[in-house]
């Protein structure tokens, strides 16, 4: 499938993409990738939203960009070692519970969401989350890693939006010109 056809890519003019839910925002100082931040995010207009993916210890995949819980939560460590019933009990700096992938898809369904996938632990449940919900229409999936985007093209196939991993941008970038 090509990207012009996939419905993730039907827009038209210039699009925002609310990184962590818009983490840099004023109103979201301290709410990066919660249903808050995220819901300011289309209050402004936003249609597009990007998190990144972590697996908890027991398999629950949460929307969070760090490794470790320490930067931006009252709690500690990395998120692979506690379960989600642990990670349900942690709070943002604002007070803000980390959600699962599934709750932010379930609360904004007109959204589309680009999902960065931060460890390889993400990748069953995301290829999981992503069957279930059949939301494959409204998720684009990147991530720094070539081996865990491979895993998610391959389980997912070509009807899944995906972003160019580091040797396709060097592709891109090193390609010659028509």
């Amino acid at each position: 499938m090509r990207a012009a056809d996939h419905p993730y890519f039907d827009l038209t003019g210039p699009v925002g993409l609310a990184h962590r839910g818009g983490a840099r925002h004023t109103p979201n100082l301290q709410r990066e990738n919660t249903i808050p931040a995220f819901a300011e995010a289309m209050r402004l207009g936003m249609r597009y939203l990007e998190t990144d993916v972590h697996a908890s210890a027991d398999g629950g995949l949460f929307a969070f960009h760090d490794t470790h819980l320490d930067r931006v939560t009252d709690g500690t460590g990395a998120i692979a070692d506690h379960t989600s019933e642990q990670l349900r009990g942690i709070r943002t700096a604002a007070g803000d519970g980390i959600p699962t992938l599934e709750e932010v898809l379930e609360e904004f369904p007109d959204a589309h969401v680009n999902i960065d996938v931060k460890a390889p632990a993400a990748i069953d449940p995301l290829v999981e989350t992503a069957r279930r919900m059949r939301v494959l229409d409204r998720i684009c999936v990147g991530s720094f890693s070539e081996s865990r985007l491979r895993a998610v093209r391959k389980a997912l196939g070509p009807a899944l939006a995906t972003a160019a991993g580091q040797m396709g941008v060097a592709g891109f970038r090193f390609a010659p010109l028509p």
